[in-house]
């Protein structure tokens, strides 16, 4: 078990320090050890490593796993890293289509592969459809394979025929339906349409990322508590709205999506955007400056937990309202990224991450779950790309009492 151990003596990060950080992290350490470890030779990406770099050969494979992945190796060759990406794309493109398209002979990316890679669950999870186009725009940005855009346009016309709703909007949970609806599955199609569009700069693309806007403006958003819906019934009307339980990381996640999106000329939802950032902010971070797992609507605290994937999404929007001019989110950010690191990335084996401490800053832990992978890419993508833009001048502190940092020798 890894607890938290207290730092009263502490020099404040600057942007520069973290990026050489994160660049060492991705290109030394995570990146050799996931391309070496993280794949088979049939081209499947592992579930999860144990905290001895060994994969679980008894996990199920989640297909947005598999697709996470491809998206993993294809941003990290076109941010730099000059190890196997291409040979771990290709080969894991043709086991991504060959296992997880269609495996039971009907369209669709299925929902999970047993240890051995064959099906295991047929459903079509429209999650799964999401991570499947994100992914697939990375590999063809790097590539330019023609398999990408063939299952692209096979992923879409299944979406348009079978998880479309014309009577409600937005999209069904799945093949076979069921509910609740979630706004999650939207959020991470808005994000793959965006990153069709950088792409390919197709407007077909931008005007599927604003119906999904314009989505997110109707149904999920209120505009009196500034928070954001998860769950619905057929007709989009939320569950349980006066018990209304909140994320935070998704309030960060939908913070940064809303002002890409903008900039790729959707419905311009950044003042909704700015109130998402200000409830997280105001209620969704610990003594520490970390994001929690879940808040009640009054922003009283629901699960004082601590997942990884979180923080991913605050040093995100973070960057994202530095980028427009927010001082203090510009100050806060180095802090924000080297206690991410200091304590999450803090693994016996260096490359691998815990996935969450609970409210005393402890984790019982024991693997690295592959899928988060894709958020720490995410977030230090857009960090360094921003980072030639953005200047601090007085780094932000938080009390020495509050700098947690994990004790990396304790599992």
């Amino acid at each position: 078990m890894a607890e938290g151990i207290i730092a009263h003596d502490y020099e404040p990060p600057t942007l520069e320090d973290v990026c050489a950080d994160v660049t060492n992290w991705l290109n030394e350490a995570a990146l050799p050890l996931w391309a070496e470890r993280g794949q088979d030779a049939a081209g499947l990406f592992h579930e999860r490593l144990d905290f001895g770099a060994r994969p679980d050969m008894s996990a199920m494979r989640r297909v947005r796993v598999q697709a996470r992945q491809l998206f993993v190796f294809a941003e990290a060759a076109m941010m730099g890293w000059h190890g196997e990406a291409e040979d771990i794309v290709i080969h894991g493109l043709e086991a991504f289509v060959t296992r997880c398209w269609a495996p039971d002979g009907a369209p669709g990316w299925a929902h999970m592969l047993a240890p051995d890679g064959s099906l295991a669950d047929p459903t079509r999870d429209t999650y799964d459809q999401a991570f499947a186009l994100l992914a697939l725009a990375s590999v063809w940005r790097y590539t330019r394979s023609d398999l990408a855009l063939q299952m692209r346009d096979r992923t879409l016309a299944f979406i348009d025929e079978a998880l479309s709703d014309p009577e409600h909007g937005g999209l069904h949970e799945g093949l076979p339906r069921s509910l609740p609806r979630r706004a999650n599955p939207h959020m991470h199609m808005l994000e793959a349409m965006l990153a069709w569009h950088t792409a390919t700069g197709d407007s077909e693309f931008r005007r599927r990322a604003d119906a999904l806007v314009q989505l997110f403006l109707d149904r999920f958003y209120d505009p009196a508590s500034e928070t954001l819906g998860e769950f619905y019934d057929e007709a989009w009307r939320e569950l349980e709205a006066a018990q209304r339980v909140v994320e935070p990381g998704h309030h960060f996640e939908w913070t940064w999506l809303l002002h890409e999106a903008a900039a790729h000329g959707c419905t311009d939802a950044r003042q909704e955007a700015a109130g998402l950032f200000r409830f997280g902010m105001k209620f969704g971070l610990d003594q520490q400056g970390l994001a929690i797992d879940e808040l009640k609507a009054n922003g009283a605290v629901a699960r004082a937990s601590r997942r990884t994937w979180p923080q991913t999404e605050l040093i995100k929007a973070l960057v994202v309202m530095a980028r427009k001019g927010d001082g203090q989110a510009l100050t806060r950010l180095p802090q924000t990224v080297r206690t991410l690191m200091c304590s999450y990335l803090a693994t016996p084996t260096r490359g691998l991450w815990f996935d969450q401490f609970d409210a005393q800053g402890r984790t019982q832990d024991t693997h690295a779950p592959a899928s988060t992978f894709y958020h720490l890419v995410m977030a230090f993508r857009e960090l360094i790309d921003a980072a030639e833009d953005l200047t601090v001048e007085e780094p932000f502190e938080i009390p020495a009492v509050a700098v947690q940092l994990s004790q990396a020798s304790a599992v």
